[in-house]
């Protein structure tokens, strides 16, 4: 916890984009989803990608570790959110944006019960040791049905140390294999970001869905 407290108290956040992902503009009208759908954005930090499903017409629930990045969120969007503590965490809220700030994995089952869920740099950002206990998590703040896009980041694990960490096709499908239904809708080479020193990236974008 206290690596990512520094990471955003130094602003070294290399993850945040200050466009929105390709594959979610391309993918999401995959999942077939209706207007004022609960979207679920595990590990969202500030991400303009919330701001995009807001387009769609979705409500957001944005899960988040660091009190810094959820401020951060409002007060880029010139927003004034009502905040609640609820046990551990902290509530913003300022429709169509609720983010909850605090550990996702001590987050009570059913504190969410979202409809769709949204993963572009939340599974990469673990360690392997707790991923299963993520897939837990969204399993217990979604609904049954309830689908997702999850995009990926691929290398060989052993040419760098994470974060980022690796995350293989074959994780995916290991981790999701109980209880979801998976389909890769698109795998593609990042060549441009070779000059990170990896001999070969790429990235998945899945969709995901709760049976």
């Amino acid at each position: 916890m206290e690596f990512w407290h520094n990471r955003w108290s130094t602003n070294n956040i290399g993850w945040h984009r200050s466009e929105f992902n390709d594959f979610l503009v391309k993918h999401w009208t995959s999942l077939s989803l209706e207007p004022k759908t609960e979207v679920l954005v595990p590990l969202c930090g500030k991400s303009l990608d919330m701001a995009w499903l807001a387009q769609q017409d979705h409500s957001i629930v944005g899960l988040e570790l660091v009190d810094q990045a959820v401020k951060s969120f409002f007060d880029e969007g010139e927003m004034d959110p009502q905040i609640e503590t609820i046990g551990a965490h902290v509530r913003y809220s300022c429709p169509p944006y609720t983010l909850i700030q605090g550990d996702i994995f001590t987050l009570r089952a059913e504190t969410v019960q979202a409809d769709a869920w949204y993963d572009r740099a939340a599974m990469i950002a673990l360690p392997p040791a707790v991923r299963e206990a993520y897939v837990e998590q969204i399993r217990h703040q979604t609904k049954t049905g309830a689908v997702g896009l999850l995009i990926t980041y691929a290398y060989p694990q052993h040419e760098r140390q994470g974060p980022p960490f690796a995350l293989h096709d074959e994780d995916v499908e290991r981790l999701f294999s109980n209880g979801f239904e998976v389909e890769r809708l698109e795998n593609i080479e990042l060549e441009d970001e070779r000059d990170r020193g990896l001999s070969s990236i790429t990235s998945s974008a899945y969709k995901i869905t709760r049976v």
